[in-house]
């Protein structure tokens, strides 16, 4: 018995010596977690809570590393204010009270107010999220600041301020300075901003800063309620001056590879003088010379382009339309789509060494129209050697030759589709072969291209139901429209509006608005936008008249007076062509020439414009005019009849006549300019192309091809489309 005892006693005493062993060697077994360095809570910015609403919060804890990494340790969430706010295990915030933190079921509304919540991990707490607590909000107001001045201006200067106010409202009552900082919002941050944190502002209100000209809507939200929009406006531009740094006056001259920079003056609706416009700039023609963003003017070769500046959507007045202004507010009246400057630049660029002017022209036909089998060669011909190049041959007969302003690309129209297989060519000179691409969809005559190469107006007066289709060069695709009896069509210098005219109805394609329809009182034979943009010029109209529309709205235009700019002349006219410097427009009315004197005020959407009419007799009796081209510096304006053996010039500044008669008397089919202006080449009924140097009004060479333009046929095809590359 004493045995056995000594031995329980000794292995007792061993298991407490080991236990002893243990408990002095490693302590109890407990979890440890790292210190963070920091904590985060989202959201982190503050919130707007209804009273009895909840609110979800989650927190991480980081360590120093840079990028921080994220830690597992255990978060628990403290509430500064229990009575406004409390905050469950799991981060779900109350506004009011939980039955119970861990498991939480019911959350009582308590009472308004404000508290923090922070997110505490082993003593670090997180930054503080402030909450709002507040009645229901059911209703919230934005208005302008009446006391902010100038409170009668309905806009705000480009880099200027304005502050606004945020009402919210429960049941009617105003509870604003309980619902905490408000949400603002603008939807299109180019027009303007919104800050909440400028000096000086009060609870609900917002400083607004003007940047680009522009209408957009702003609101504001709290407690998930949003305001009604407001518009508010960057004070639009209403006109725009031109000045050639380090020359006076409107014309520069210039060695080609020469520049020059051109600096705008810009003034808004407000009479504020505003920098870092996004204005559109636009260089008349581009083969000549080009023009940047910041207005500096390069030149390439020898001739003349007009320059001009426009603030045009949807870069420049953003959102307006030509009734938006007056309709958002009746006190701001200058609705602008677009605004073209008030005087235009214009290079005339010399050649900068003795060389002979160069390039190339195209010379096709219309010859074998439909004929099954005829296939049409275009023939390039290069000058001043007059040397006939290998010819390409076009998939189709066409009825059309025009060159984009940089020359890059020729666009030829086609009569028909032969039953959709044939359409619109698409020449490139600058491929080796030249290359021709066509889309069978674009049937008709070209009418016009926009001076930025983008668009092409093709019109079908052939097909049943006629139509007129704009073609998109960028991407090759087109829309078109029932238009019947279209023969003329012209850009704006911006490209932004085409006018089309079709007997006596004005049709006004826009890149932002619908196609518009106006009816006119009398056909119209052409239409010819001003280089300055603002006014466009139709050869008709209204009887013998030469009618002035406003580009922006597109309204008859008036002169101060509010005298309509209805022009009478002895007849409609044929044609009608602007000057480059947009001093004059001449239209051709057989027997006479008619120089319309220009003295325009582009100001707004209400530009004033007056003009007198002269008429001039030719001397050369009755004739058909076929074409009407103006020099680049439009210094003449040239008339290709279709019955006269000659080539009719009229000097724009002496306003006298003379004639370049063709060899042999031929009477002339087809005529185009060289850049300088310095030769004519005359595509004529003797099958010759005839080489007219304009400074010595003389056919001073006669070219026969050797290519046949039509072939696979016994007859000769006359050159009758004939365009030099810009």
């Amino acid at each position: 018995m004493g045995r056995r005892f000594s031995v329980w006693i000794l292995a007792t005493t061993l298991l407490m010596i080991v236990a002893l062993a243990a408990c002095g060697n490693n302590g109890p077994r407990t979890t440890s977690f790292p210190v963070p360095a920091s904590i985060t809570v989202t959201p982190s910015t503050a919130v707007s809570m209804d009273v009895g609403t909840t609110q979800t919060f989650t927190a991480a804890a980081h360590d120093a590393r840079n990028p921080p990494r994220t830690l597992t340790t255990p978060l628990t969430f403290v509430s500064s204010n229990t009575a406004v706010v409390t905050v469950a295990s799991n981060g779900l915030a109350c506004a009011g009270t939980w039955n119970s933190l861990t498991n939480p079921q019911i959350c009582t509304p308590g009472p308004s107010g404000v508290a923090q919540i922070t997110a505490v991990a082993q003593g670090v707490s997180s930054p503080p999220t402030t909450v709002y607590v507040h009645q229901h909000v059911d209703n919230i107001v934005v208005a302008l600041i009446p006391t902010n001045p100038p409170s009668s201006a309905p806009c705000i200067s480009k880099d200027q301020t304005k502050n606004y106010q945020a009402t919210a409202f429960s049941r009617g009552t105003d509870i604003t300075s309980t619902v905490g900082p408000f949400n603002w919002t603008a939807f299109n941050t180019q027009v303007l901003t919104v800050s909440t944190t400028a000096a000086g502002l009060q609870a609900g209100q917002a400083q607004i800063t003007g940047h680009t000209p522009g209408v957009t809507q702003v609101f504001a939200n709290a407690g998930n309620t949003t305001s009604a929009p407001i518009d508010v406006i960057t004070c639009p531009v209403e006109s725009i001056s031109l000045a050639i740094a380090g020359t006076s006056g409107n014309t520069f001259t210039v060695n080609s590879g020469g520049s020059k920079t051109i600096t705008p003056t810009v003034v808004d609706s407000q009479g504020v003088t505003i920098t870092g416009v996004p204005l559109t700039w636009s260089a008349l023609s581009p083969a000549n010379a080009t023009v940047n963003s910041t207005g500096t003017v390069a030149t390439s070769q020898p001739g003349a382009s007009a320059v001009v500046a426009t603030c045009t959507p949807p870069t420049c007045n953003i959102g307006f339309t030509p009734s938006t202004i007056a309709t958002i507010f009746p006190g701001l009246t200058a609705p602008s789509l677009p605004i073209y400057p008030t005087n235009v630049v214009t290079a005339i660029i010399n050649r900068s060494s003795s060389t002979a002017p160069s390039g190339t022209v195209y010379v096709t036909t219309t010859g074998c129209g439909t004929m099954t089998g005829c296939t049409t060669l275009i023939v390039p011909i290069s000058f001043p050697a007059n040397l006939e190049a290998t010819a390409s041959v076009l998939p189709t007969t066409p009825n059309s030759l025009v060159f984009n302003p940089t020359g890059s690309l020729a666009f030829l129209g086609t009569t028909n589709g032969f039953f959709g297989t044939r359409g619109l060519m698409e020449f490139n000179p600058t491929t080796t072969p030249p290359s021709a691409s066509e889309f069978s969809a674009v049937v008709g005559k070209v009418l016009a291209i926009s001076p930025n190469g983008n668009k092409v107006v093709v019109s079908d007066t052939v097909s049943t139901p006629n139509e007129v289709y704009i073609f998109d060069t960028t991407n090759s695709s087109n829309v078109h429209f029932q238009i019947t009896g279209a023969t003329a069509a012209d850009f704006s210098p911006d490209s932004l509006k085409a006018y089309i005219v079709a007997g006596s109805t004005l049709y006004v394609y826009s890149q932002t608005d619908a196609l518009q329809t106006i009816p006119l009182s009398a056909a119209a034979n052409d239409v010819s936008f001003l280089t300055e943009g603002a006014f466009a010029y139709l050869a008709g109209g209204a009887s013998s008249a030469i009618t002035v529309r406003r580009t922006c709205d597109n309204g008859v235009a008036t002169d101060s007076g509010g005298t309509p700019q209805v022009l009478p002349t002895p007849a409609t006219p044929s044609f009608i062509r602007r000057l480059p410097d947009s001093s004059a427009v001449v239209a051709t009315d057989p027997p006479f020439m008619d120089v319309v004197s220009v003295s325009t005020a582009p100001t707004g959407c209400q530009p004033t414009v007056s003009n007198s009419v002269a008429s001039f007799n030719l001397g050369q009796g009755s004739f058909t005019p076929t074409q009407l081209l103006m020099s680049p510096d439009g210094s003449r304006a040239y008339v290709v009849a279709s019955n006269l053996g000659s080539i009719l010039v009229f000097d724009i500044a002496s306003k006298t006549s003379t004639a370049i008669p063709l060899a042999g008397n031929t009477l002339p089919l087809s005529a185009s300019l060289t850049a300088e202006g310095t030769l004519m080449y005359v595509g004529a009924a003797d099958g010759l192309i005839h080489v007219l140097d304009t400074s010595l009004n003389s056919d001073v060479a006669q070219i026969t091809l050797v290519q046949k333009l039509c072939q696979n046929v016994s007859f000769t095809c006359l050159p009758d489309l004939v365009a030099v590359r810009p």
